[in-house]
């Protein structure tokens, strides 16, 4: 598994590609989050998902971890590229409810942004 980063219009992206299975890059993984959050500037972050191959449990118990890891810290996270496989099993977990997803980049980003007031 690889994890890249990017900030685009104060929102970091997480790019994954690989396999998101149990073992040391998890852990990568895991890290990851928890320096974002370190990091203090670094809340809004939007998970990109399009590159992973393959998910097994531990693998989405670390993005519920990070999910929470970011909540406590007032941050928020939101799944881009959830593939079929990912998002059915997002489903059968009743994760859907908890995780906002989307398939554009431009409108995971977006939709950080505060509602104008009128």
């Amino acid at each position: 598994m690889k994890i890249q980063e990017q900030v685009k219009d104060g929102v970091t992206i997480v790019r994954l590609t690989g396999k998101l299975i149990s073992g040391p890059e998890l852990m990568e993984l895991k890290t990851a989050f928890q320096n974002l959050v370190n990091q203090d500037r670094h809340k809004k972050v939007v998970l990109d998902l399009g590159g992973v191959t393959w998910m097994d449990s531990s693998g989405l118990g670390v993005i519920v971890s990070g999910h929470t890891t970011l909540r406590r810290a007032e941050g928020m996270m939101k799944i881009l590229n959830a593939t079929k496989k990912i998002h059915e099993l997002f489903i059968i977990t009743k994760l859907i409810t908890v995780f906002e997803t989307f398939a554009s980049e431009s409108e995971a980003i977006a939709s950080f942004k505060e509602p104008e007031k009128a």
